[in-house]
């Protein structure tokens, strides 16, 4: 089988949230890569289903992550995620402005209710 570098990355993207989710399930602060990576295959999971707007992703992805669940400092360093999505009328760009701006766990999407928590 081959894959394409978009597929590769792809790959790559799972594995890494899917060791983040580990930990975070766990109760670990997670760092930037861990955050970043839940993130991104939580809206790209979303995006493939196809009923999520680009609107509902970016308003998704503020409320995955919050400043209760990463590391001192680690919001700072995320001030934009900007990610390519496979919608049902193509490729789109998702821009989310400050992703982890909440404080606490109970103002963010429940772990439930997120599609990556669920494999």
């Amino acid at each position: 089988m081959k894959l394409t570098i978009k597929e590769q990355e792809r790959v790559l993207m799972f594995g890494v949230a899917e060791i983040s989710r580990r930990r975070w399930k766990r109760g670990l602060k997670l760092n930037y890569v861990e955050a970043m990576s839940i993130i991104c295959d939580e809206l790209l999971e979303r995006a493939r289903e196809g009923k999520s707007s680009i609107y509902d992703l970016v308003s998704l992805g503020s409320r995955i992550i919050t400043e209760e669940d990463v590391m001192e400092g680690t919001a700072a360093l995320m001030p934009i995620i900007q990610l390519e999505v496979m919608l049902p009328d193509g490729n789109k760009l998702v821009t989310v402005q400050d992703p982890i701006r909440l404080e606490k766990r109970e103002e963010a999407i429940p772990m439930e209710e997120l599609i990556s928590m669920n494999y």
